[in-house]
């Protein structure tokens, strides 16, 4: 459906973007004008400004405009986050039936993550994290596993200052703090978020893996402390672990340690050892 009352001014930027194809990567402000039929001097305003924006770049021997650093960025970001939700959407979905929790996506943008996939809570209570929520990365159980994933130096750019800003009374603070915990998270392959980016809510999280063993994404079970005991992070904790497993396979990991391949293995688990506990859960919600 068109918009009614479209930018004119962006429109026209959004022209010149589309004017760079592979048989014609480097342009001429003329070359643009001719192509787009756009008056030379609105082509040469729209340029700076993309160009000031890091979209593309100026050649300083030639003068003529080439695609930028940031639209690169932001073309790999949507070929990379299309294939996640491809291949995570089924087994989020199924995580989310079975636990009747939150279950999240998200993906790091330098020291933030961005949530890309949300299946809601199909109790009662739910918190009010959508699709899109930018959040600190130390703050969020799938930002401390995805942090877990980088070198300490790494650590340091992203945080220069050893304070971090909460969001909660019980998000991390310290830098040396969020080390020890990314330390942790190594070792057990799982990150556990105690009310660090919402109030009342615990969060379950691993990394999902690409075909080379990155991690690329990182999935969450989310939960109200209410609704939680130390036997139940355990299971959440291991069927995180089995949906995270799923997705990477699913995304051409290949690692002789996986240990879910399809989503029968998923459903079995949760049928076979989470099942006693679950009425207690619901009944918990209905008091609520």
């Amino acid at each position: 459906m068109k918009a009614k009352n479209p930018n004119k001014s962006l429109l026209k930027a959004i022209t010149i973007l589309k004017s760079f194809q592979p048989k014609a990567p480097e342009q001429g402000v003329s070359d643009i004008s001719r192509k787009t039929r756009i008056p030379i001097t609105t082509v040469h305003r729209i340029l700076s400004t993309l160009t000031e924006g890091g979209l593309l770049n100026q050649n300083a021997k030639t003068g003529k405009y080439e695609i930028g650093p940031e639209l690169y960025i932001l073309g790999s970001l949507y070929l990379e986050t299309t294939d996640v939700l491809k291949a995570a959407g089924p087994v989020v979905r199924v995580i989310n039936d079975l636990t009747k929790e939150t279950v999240n996506i998200s993906i790091r943008e330098q020291g933030n993550i961005t949530i890309i996939m949300r299946e809601e809570s199909k109790h009662v209570f739910r918190y009010s994290h959508h699709i899109g929520t930018s959040l600190p990365a130390y703050a969020s159980a799938m930002g401390q596993a995805l942090l877990s994933e980088l070198p300490e130096e790494e650590i340091d750019r992203l945080y220069p200052d050893d304070y971090l800003h909460p969001i909660t009374p019980k998000t991390i603070t310290s830098k040396a703090v969020l080390k020890s915990k990314l330390k942790e998270i190594r070792e057990t392959g799982i990150s556990l978020n105690r009310e660090g980016s919402y109030q009342g809510i615990t969060s379950i999280a691993t990394v999902i893996r690409e075909a080379t063993g990155t991690a690329v994404a990182a999935m969450s079970i989310s939960v109200p402390v209410f609704r939680l005991t130390e036997p139940r992070i355990e299971r959440l904790a291991k069927l995180a672990t089995m949906g995270a497993s799923l997705i990477s396979y699913r995304l051409g990991y290949q690692n002789a340690g996986i240990i879910v391949r399809d989503i029968t293995a998923i459903q079995t688990f949760w049928e076979h050892e989470a099942l006693a506990w679950e009425p207690e859960a619901e009944s918990l919600d209905a008091i609520t």
